[in-house]
């Protein structure tokens, strides 16, 4: 097996010959555009781009890197050549991803540890240490950084740029000629450009691939200023600062994690008036990321837009948490005071009903020495970044629930806060893509957690944004946040937008109880063509079907339509409780409240009806009648705590539901430790027992998605048929 370096060196040198520009102009074209016909963008079409013989966007953009070493180069080739060296490079390619793991004798290391089949090692984490024989070098983080893909969609680089930028606009303005906003006009022109170059040249040729691909990849002052209406001085502004010459600051590329200059200046200068670009992706990120580094080279400037760096990441996080939750629960900037002084601060607070969100903001970035796997600096770059702001999370989480402390907003005005939260949230929050950010929170984030304090959260804002434009009220996105929690560090994913895509498909259901999940980025087709609907006005459905979009005019949908916006503790766990049900569970309770409904009309007395989740030590009863509120809810309440003795549960959730109004009344919670009491004994001596059909022993078979096993029943073919109809048995629903 080569080493990483001989497969990087033969590829510089295939990268020097004449006519390689051509053989990523074909990969560009190939791997960065969805390829479809018809008018319609659709889920299966955009599959493609998670094709796994498609190169990432960093693999091309090391292949652009190398290129640009040698100069620029537009000698078209020969289908056969264009084939042939195709196929060397993307075996190169694949050869190269393999080399990035030292090779391990795994004979050699079971004999060490005494285990002839390497089952029942006596030390695994010595045993783990040994598979990284480098200590001063992570490689599996190092792959997981360079291969994990972009957790970001490209139209967040484009919206969030113009946010990140807007106090930094008159420094722009009159240090580079533009402002971020006519930058962001300039790149869209750009991609449309290359757009339709790619559909006229598809559209013309008679065979696959085209006989020439790099002429879409070419542009001029003139073209891109025609299109976005802008001035010609201005559009050269912009593309002065994204560009440069082939040649210029590639001498250190002499690796695959060395600091490629073409990633920084995406355009790439080839005469006074014509440039090429090779992906729009890497457009839309320079322009996010390196505005950063202009700053740093204005000393006088580089404090200022730190500041102001910092503050968006703050402001931003809240604004879009106050889009969900309301500006009169979003806090920001709070000092948490005790008798010697300020003990804590909190960057952004989310207080709603017995819930609270800790967010901690940081604008750290990855070093390019922790991005080539360095595993002293990968640590602190982490610690610098994401520990020390769950450590800080942590801390107020602690604070806020303990008596006695102050709290004082940014101004010194004291803000009353609770203390007697159910849950709390720790969220850890960066402002820049921060690679491979889901596995490095799981390989080094030290974290504990309680009763109330949920495992720790770590995004970045292009999450926060997906979160809060998504999940539609606070109740969905407090039933995200805590079933994310539960699962801890036990799914894996390359980024978290696809954990959140699979919950707003499934409701983060998996058809066993699993220990660990691994799940493939494809799963956020969906989500990415729904924010596409959102944003740019791409013709689709703005929400992906699934979990989401279950039956809102069902009884269950009315239910949480009338709660998912409420404080109140009650509404809030009915309102969890039912979100932690099946689509076949929550068939059962609408078949049911309909049932209970139709006989109110025939018999105008009450009804109910109680769910047991004996695993889950919990349950749902609820009530249907037209009963005053006080006799109602007393009621509710009595039935609701002899249903939770019985059941031995520590919890139980009730709900009234008026069968004239079709429509949902009050709520009940009901929360302790279950202990046998004799008077309890009692009361529920003649409690009339659940019947076997709403018996559920597994949570999962109404939790996770399986269907209910219902004992059956035997019912008389002359007998009123039991879904309530008034009908008989064998002229209604007998199969």
């Amino acid at each position: 097996m080569r080493t990483e370096q001989e497969i990087f060196d033969e590829l510089e040198v295939i990268a020097a010959q004449e006519g390689f520009w051509e053989v990523i102009a074909f990969f560009c074209w190939k791997d960065t555009f969805i390829h479809f016909s018809g008018e319609k963008l659709d889920a299966e079409a955009f599959a493609q781009a998670f094709d796994r013989t498609r190169l990432s966007r960093t693999e091309l953009s090391t292949l652009i890197g190398l290129a640009c070493k040698s100069g620029f180069s537009d000698k078209q080739l020969s289908l056969g050549e264009l084939k042939e060296r195709a196929e060397h490079v993307w075996h190169l390619l694949d050869e190269l991803h393999h080399s990035f793991y030292p090779p391990l004798d795994f004979a050699a290391l079971s004999e060490k540890f005494g285990s002839k089949d390497g089952d029942d090692i006596p030390n695994f984490g010595e045993f783990m240490r040994e598979l990284a024989p480098n200590r001063d070098k992570n490689h599996f983080m190092r792959e997981a950084i360079f291969y994990g893909g972009d957790g970001v969609f490209k139209h967040q680089y484009r919206d969030l740029a113009k946010r990140r930028y807007s106090l930094d606009e008159d420094w722009v303005e009159a240090n580079k000629g533009f402002k971020i906003t006519q930058a962001v006009d300039v790149i869209s022109a750009i991609e449309q450009i290359q757009l339709e170059k790619a559909n006229q040249l598809a559209s013309s040729a008679k065979s696959w691939p085209l006989p020439y691909h790099l002429p879409m990849f070419i542009f001029t002052i003139s073209e891109v200023a025609t299109r976005c209406g802008l001035g010609e001085e201005v559009v050269e502004a912009v593309i002065a600062a994204l560009s440069a010459k082939p040649e210029e600051g590639m001498k250190c590329f002499k690796s695959v994690d060395d600091f490629n200059h073409k990633n920084a200046f995406p355009i790439i200068k080839i005469d006074e008036d014509t440039f090429v670009s090779f992906q729009a992706y890497s457009l839309w990120e320079a322009l996010y990321e390196s505005p950063f580094f202009w700053f740093n080279e204005d000393k006088a400037y580089k404090s200022i837009a730190s500041q102001h760096r910092g503050a968006f990441t703050e402001n931003f996080t809240a604004e879009r948490l106050a889009l969900v939750f309301g500006k009169e629960n979003v806090l920001t900037n709070i000092d948490i005071f005790d008798g010697k002084g300020k003990a804590g601060e909190i960057d952004v607070l989310v207080t709603f009903g017995r819930f609270a969100i800790v967010v901690q903001a940081k604008s750290k970035k990855l070093t390019i020495e922790a991005r080539k796997g360095n595993s002293q600096q990968l640590e602190g770059d982490f610690k610098k970044a994401i520990q020390d702001a769950y450590d800080q999370a942590d801390l107020c989480s602690q604070l806020l629930q303990k008596e006695g402390y102050i709290f004082k907003d940014e101004f010194g005005k004291e803000v009353n806060i609770q203390s007697d939260f159910k849950t709390i949230f720790p969220v850890c929050i960066v402002s820049d893509h921060f690679p491979a950010l889901a596995a490095q929170a799981r390989h080094f984030l030290k974290y504990k957690t309680t009763n109330v304090i949920k495992h720790p959260y770590v995004m970045d804002v292009f999450l926060m944004d997906m979160i809060t434009e998504m999940l539609p009220s606070p109740l969905w996105v407090i039933d995200y946040l805590n079933k994310r929690s539960d699962y801890g560090d036990s799914i894996l994913s390359n980024h978290e937008l696809v954990i959140l895509s699979t919950y707003i498909k499934q409701n983060l259901y998996f058809e066993e109880d699993p220990t660990l999940v691994m799940l493939d980025d494809d799963i956020s087709t969906d989500l990415e063509l729904a924010m596409l609907a959102r944003r740019d006005g791409h013709d689709g459905p703005k929400t992906p079907q699934g979990f989401l979009t279950f039956p809102r005019k069902s009884h269950v949908g009315r239910i949480i339509d009338d709660i998912e916006f409420s404080a109140d503790y009650c509404l809030q766990k009915l309102g969890l409780h039912l979100l932690s049900m099946s689509g076949n569970s929550i068939d059962l309770l609408n078949k049911a409240i309909s049932k209970m409904i139709t006989q109110f009309k025939k018999d105008h007395q009450h009804h109910d009806i109680s769910l047991p989740l004996l695993e889950e030590k919990t349950g749902l009863t609820v009530h249907c009648n037209e009963d005053d509120n006080y006799t109602a809810y007393k009621r509710l309440v009595t039935h609701c705590e002899k249903r939770k003795y019985t059941c031995k549960a520590e919890s139980w959730v009730g709900c009234c539901f008026s069968p004239t109004k079709d429509k949902f009344r009050f709520a009940s919670y009901h929360e302790s430790k279950w202990n046998q009491s004799d008077e309890m004994d009692s009361l529920v001596a003649d409690l009339k027992p659940i019947s076997p059909e709403h018996h559920i022993e597994d949570v999962r078979k109404i939790s996770f998605g399986k269907q209910p096993q219902i004992e059956g029943k035997k019912v008389g073919r002359n007998e009123p048929c039991p879904c309530g109809s008034g009908k008989k048995y064998k002229r209604c629903c007998i199969p």
